[in-house]
């Protein structure tokens, strides 16, 4: 064999061990079945390219590049600066709708990062390949542990420039305490006083006759009783006076009406 046709066939070799090796990684598919969305954020939490994509805990696809773009602006005008291509396979797709929500996360405590969708609802629409949807950003764990530390560091500072306050407060708050122990312990004791226990008692009576007399004034009999007297008391408005008590009089009854 001819030495040029060795390194023709070592050459030819090399190529396809290499694409083999693309394929199998995935940097390279000539058979894609994937569609493929831009995701936008404005802070990504460390998230690479070939971060796995995964649609309820699935992997789905990839993050295929990272850019920035600082001329991009949301539908709402905010300004967002960095762009992730991911790809997404056909088959989980159709999960992925106009209110899905797009967030990164972390596998375990220190595993590696990932994008993970939520499912939208069936009700919103399907979104359309290489369309721009805007990212939910990871919260900062140094931000937060600075935000802390400065918080402490003031939390001290007002206890210490306070602390006779802080001292007094307290005292307060401990005879209040005090306090409203011995009313509980006051009024438990005269709850077992038998004359107090009497006078509830009484008083629970009295209500309950009261609560009657009410119930009775509301009867059919009571109103008609009202009409009587009602009507009684109009006819006697025309009753001479004088004639009433000049017969009282005579009969030996002496009354001094009105």
């Amino acid at each position: 064999m001819r030495a040029e046709t060795k390194v023709g066939l070592l050459f030819l070799t090399t190529i396809v061990v290499l694409i083999g090796f693309g394929y199998f990684i995935g940097a390279l598919n000539p058979f894609s079945n994937t569609h493929e969305l831009n995701v936008m954020y404005n802070f990504a939490g460390g998230i690479e390219e070939g971060s796995p994509v995964r649609v309820m805990g699935i992997k789905v696809g990839k993050v295929s590049k990272i850019e920035f773009d600082p001329s991009y602006r949301s539908p709402s005008g905010e300004e967002v600066k960095l762009k992730l291509r991911i790809q997404i396979d056909k088959a989980a797709w159709s999960t992925v709708r106009q209110d899905s929500k797009f967030f990164i996360n972390l596998a375990g405590v220190i595993g590696e990062k990932f994008l993970e969708i939520s499912p939208g609802s069936s009700s919103a629409g399907e979104l359309t390949p290489d369309a721009f949807v805007r990212g939910e950003d990871p919260p900062r764990v140094d931000q937060l542990i600075s935000q802390s530390y400065g918080l402490a560091g003031k939390l001290i500072e007002i206890v210490e420039k306070n602390e006779g306050s802080a001292s007094n407060l307290i005292g307060q708050l401990d005879k209040l305490v005090t306090n409203f122990n011995k009313t509980l312990a006051l009024m438990d004791k005269t709850s077992k006083n038998p004359e107090v226990s009497r006078l509830v008692d009484n008083a629970v009576k009295i209500s309950d006759d009261l609560s009657y007399l009410t119930g009775q004034l509301r009867t059919k009999k009571a109103e008609e009783s009202f009409a009587l007297m009602h009507k009684l008391l109009f006819r006697m408005e025309n009753l001479d006076k004088e004639a009433i008590k000049k017969f009282l009089q005579e009969e030996g009854i002496r009354a001094r009406m009105f």
